[in-house]
């Protein structure tokens, strides 16, 4: 993945009118709470998709994983973008935590059945909207941009702000 960084600058520039209506409405907000304007941006193709949505909404909006958050399913995701999936899975149905891993298996595999491929955590989630309450606080609207994944990723995930007097 590019310099995450420059990718912010890069879809700011590029997104700036599509992001202006949620600047304005951050801008006339009193004090932060769960409906508090924030951008989900999937840069992942051309063009780029832009969603305003609240914080409360966040987790509807990207696709969100109970699972991906277990230190055991972590450990299987590295391992599974170092050797393959079917290695990584006989590996792990076959390791001391076997059964363990077995039942966080079959709820990764229902939630990407129901929801697609997780995009974060419900933690990652929880962390953003800390965020955006620090933003709110210093006049940013905070924003999380999907992007292509780097080398054996099927996805990135990058979080920054923007003034949003600049936006509008």
């Amino acid at each position: 993945m590019t310099d995450p960084t420059l990718i912010a600058r890069k879809l700011i520039n590029e997104l700036r009118e599509e992001m202006s209506d949620a600047g304005r409405e951050l801008r006339n907000r009193a004090e932060w709470d769960l409906q508090c304007p924030v951008v989900v941006i999937d840069a992942r193709n051309i063009p780029r998709r832009v969603v305003k949505t609240c914080v409360r909404g966040l987790t509807g909006t990207i696709t969100t994983s109970d699972v991906i958050d277990d230190p055991l399913m972590r450990k299987f995701l590295v391992r599974y973008r170092e050797i393959g999936e079917d290695v990584a899975l006989k590996e792990f149905m076959s390791g001391n935590s076997a059964e363990h891993f077995a039942d966080l298996w079959e709820r990764y595999t229902d939630e990407r059945h129901t929801h697609g491929m997780a995009v974060w955590s419900h933690t990652d989630a929880a962390k953003f909207a800390l965020k955006s309450k620090q933003c709110f606080q210093e006049g940013q609207l905070a924003c999380v941009a999907i992007t292509e994944g780097a080398e054996g990723e099927d996805h990135g995930v990058i979080t920054f702000s923007v003034d949003s007097n600049w936006l509008s």
